[in-house]
């Protein structure tokens, strides 16, 4: 391979996109999860409701089991490939063949691995049916996910956001009426394993307008995306671990309807949590570029997107401690009534993981993984050792074992924010962020004030549905009353989350 100047070129951002590449981006991948959310949620309320907490617990189990499989077939080589294409585009059909080649060899040995340690746990063959439907679909997920690395490696996330809200509209026109008709958990996850398939040969064809290089496999190439992957792939297991560990501690230790329960509060969370993941998806290989070229623009990037961060979760935690029947009640009333306490525990968890996501991807362009994945994995071991305490505890107490899972989550959450912050590089934390800080929270507790007093004198005129549009309104107006949203703010802090990306 030449270092000629082509492959230069190649490597530089493509002329004349400037400092808006990295706002489209973002804005690309927010409108899609704005349009693809629905989407996902009328999948998730409706698997829920047609298979009852029981299997929808068991399907819970089988998605955490294989993602974490996954994690190792793939090696961490999705944020490795997307900064390496990133910074050497000439380079990207060697990166992608590469990184494929070693997916398919990892894939029948890992799966062997999971399987037989499923067994040796006491899985019943009913449980191991479904999590070889899981992996038949994931198999599929993990080529697409390939390929969105070159469109982020590329800075197309627009790309990336089309795929995401076309995969969503295809599941919903397949799997919907597959429930509706009665199909049963296996008939959904053999409609969402052929969308998933499906997707992926799109997405391969999507990737000829790039001019891709022709695809090639290169041992030195896969040695090189290993040995960058590694340290993703202990950073993502230390973090899907616990997950992990909380999934077998409650199918051990409580009833298959807490481990039901547990889920729909999960499934609701993580759709609070998108606008999150879409932000450091965008962030990401803006952050790995700057750090080698402007040290200034890394650190007011790292700091304007926690920033944005900080504005946007406490409404959303505010959301699920003050109205966690608003998001229940979709997945079927009574049945899964419970898990409302769940939610208004994890509404930490939602507030902290906001700040947490950012920090971590700050580190990991910095070159720390190392360190904030040992955090990661202190706080996993705190949360591994309170589980076994806490299920049992709430299971006796409270009928509902997930309630410990929640809690060790949410301090372990706690660990890790403070662990991110103190690794963070220097110049990134300045007295701007203190005075957002003290602005979300005047703004939070406003929120939290109107949705009281509603709470107090309208509780028979107005329902939370109503109630709760009042309360984020409020939020906005102390927001502005503080000064930290002026025609400035939001507009010019979400700008400048990546405003001097494409300096050189």
């Amino acid at each position: 391979m030449s270092d000629s100047a082509p492959a230069l070129a190649a490597a530089a951002p493509p002329s004349g996109l400037g400092q808006r590449v990295v706002i489209r981006n973002a804005a690309f991948l927010f409108a899609a999860q704005v349009l693809a959310t629905p989407l996902s949620a009328l999948i998730s309320v409706i698997a829920a409701r047609k298979l009852g907490p029981d299997d929808f617990g068991r399907l819970y189990l089988a998605m955490t089991y294989g993602s974490f499989a996954f994690l190792i077939v793939e090696w961490g080589q999705n944020g490795t490939l997307e900064a390496m294409i990133s910074r050497n585009r000439g380079k990207a059909g060697e990166l992608l063949g590469s990184a494929l080649a070693w997916r398919a060899c990892a894939l029948p040995i890992v799966m062997l691995l999971l399987f037989a340690a499923c067994w040796a746990l006491g899985y019943d063959a009913g449980f191991l049916r479904v999590l070889a439907l899981v992996v038949l679909g994931s198999a599929a997920g993990s080529l697409s996910s390939a390929c969105i690395a070159v469109f982020r490696g590329y800075e197309r996330s627009d790309l990336s956001a089309a795929s995401y809200l076309s995969w969503a509209a295809l599941s919903a026109l397949i799997v919907v009426p597959t429930l509706l008709l009665g199909g049963g958990l296996d008939a959904m996850l053999l409609a969402q394993a052929a969308c998933a398939a499906v997707g992926s040969l799109v997405l391969v064809r999507s990737l000829a307008p790039f001019g891709l290089p022709a695809l090639a496999v290169s041992a030195s190439t896969v040695r090189t995306l290993v040995a960058g992957g590694t340290s993703f792939l202990v950073l993502n297991l230390i973090l899907a671990l616990q997950s992990n560990i909380d999934a077998v501690f409650l199918s051990k230790l409580a009833p298959a309807d807490a481990i039901g329960w547990n889920a729909a509060a999960r499934k609701v969370t993580g759709l609070l949590i998108f606008p999150a993941t879409a932000l450091i998806g965008a962030l990401y290989p803006t952050l790995c570029r700057l750090q080698e070229r402007d040290g200034n623009g890394f650190a007011t990037t790292a700091r304007d997107a926690l920033r944005v961060a900080m504005l946007a979760a406490a409404p959303v935690a505010l959301g699920c401690a003050l109205f966690p029947q608003l998001g229940i009640a979709l997945f079927g009333g009574a049945a899964y009534g419970p898990a409302a306490d769940n939610l208004r525990v994890l509404a930490v968890y939602v507030l902290l993981v906001y700040v947490s996501m950012p920090l971590g991807t700050t580190l990991a362009a910095a070159g720390r993984q190392r360190a904030w994945a040992g955090a990661q994995f202190a706080c996993v071991a705190v949360s591994a050792a309170c589980d076994p305490l806490f299920i049992p505890w709430f299971q006796d107490r409270t009928g509902n074992g997930g309630l410990g899972v929640c809690v060790s989550t949410a301090g372990s959450e706690v660990l890790m924010v403070a662990a991110g912050l103190w690794l963070l590089p220097r110049g990134v934390l300045d007295r701007s962020l203190v005075r957002t800080l003290a602005s979300v929270t005047f703004a939070g507790a406003g929120m939290a004030g109107i949705a009281w007093a509603f709470s107090r004198v309208a509780t028979s005129s107005l329902s939370p549905w109503a109630v709760a549009p009042l309360a984020v309104m409020g939020y906005a107006a102390c927001l502005w009353a503080t000064g930290a949203l002026p025609q400035s703010t939001l507009r010019s802090a979400f700008q400048s989350v990546l405003k001097r990306s494409q300096r050189r």
